[in-house]
């Protein structure tokens, strides 16, 4: 693992922690086993943003929402993630001491190696009223942290030492009329590069999102840090990290993207036509300076990587 340095967390709002877990051929093969089950339809938390006809790799998965209520046991995951002292990264890497913490959500991002994935600009906080603290002092209430069992690229950031864009939520009114929120390119994100074993702990409040030119199958972890106890452990999890699910498995259905045909081949010609993004002509007369304008702004065979 490499040395502890938290200031690097303090200015941007994450950090890559390289060789943080120990992965070995049969973890990848427990995650494959569970992608591939998605992909036949055979898991009822699965859920596709975006269906393509079923004949290209199964069903498009990008997210299972419950991969350990529907999957376990999965004994070479559970070794390699009990191998982590979370408390250590915390304290090391962020210069945060928790006395007690709990995952609410344990699932999975997934990208077919057939299809790119283009991801909306979004921040993991419900309310758009509520005051950003990314900027304060105040100890994160949450965290994300996103587990890696391949090499992978396919997460972007825009990092908190642009603070223009985490200083109030009045640059954020700017950011949503500019048309952030759909699939634009910024040229001050910054594109996560993993391997195997490394884990990204970021803030909450950063904007993000996946875009994926490649295969990506990682196990992702929101992180409530409150003092919860009396938690019932789902049997088989990793005995280091507390799960309370927001949304318990089977209490509401998985939603995806109509599986209509007509809908599945629209989404397959607009995939593969290199037809330009409406936002390209709107950016076209006025851009902001961070803003990349690329001519086809969704997923798109032609999205680079």
């Amino acid at each position: 693992m490499t040395t502890f340095d938290y200031k690097f967390f303090d200015e941007n709002g994450y950090v890559l922690i390289n060789n943080a877990m120990p992965i070995c051929l049969d973890t990848q093969l427990e995650i494959e086993s569970i992608v591939n089950k998605a992909k036949s339809g055979n898991l009822t938390s699965a859920r596709s943003f975006v269906q393509y006809p079923k004949f290209i790799d199964g069903v498009n998965i990008s997210q299972i929402q419950h991969p350990w209520e529907e999957c376990s046991p999965l004994p070479s995951i559970k070794k390699s993630i009990e191998s982590v002292d979370f408390n250590e990264l915390f304290k090391g890497f962020l210069n945060l001491d928790y006395s007690s913490y709990f995952a609410d959500s344990f699932r999975m991002h997934v990208t077919s190696k057939y299809f790119k994935f283009s991801q909306r600009w979004h921040r993991d906080i419900a309310d758009k009223e509520t005051e950003l603290e990314i900027l304060s002092d105040k100890n994160p209430k949450s965290l994300r942290m996103n587990l890696y069992f391949f090499d992978e690229s396919g997460f972007q950031i825009i990092p908190k030492s642009h603070k223009s864009f985490y200083s109030d939520r009045i640059k954020e009114e700017e950011i949503w009329s500019e048309g952030l929120l759909t699939k634009a390119h910024l040229n001050i994100a910054k594109t996560i590069h993993a391997s195997a074993g490394d884990i990204l702990i970021f803030h909450p409040e950063l904007l993000h999102r996946g875009y994926c030119a490649h295969k990506r199958a990682h196990l992702h972890l929101s992180f409530d840090l409150n003092d919860e106890i009396n938690i019932k452990q789902i049997p088989n999890l990793p005995e280091n990290i507390k799960y309370k699910p927001a949304t318990p498995f089977g209490s509401v259905a998985a939603k995806s993207s109509s599986d209509n045909m007509f809908r599945v081949l629209i989404n397959l010609c607009s995939y593969y036509l290199p037809i330009p993004s409406i936002n390209y002509f709107r950016f076209l007369i006025k851009k902001p300076s961070y803003l990349v304008n690329s001519f086809i702004q969704r997923h798109s065979v032609f999205n680079k990587d």
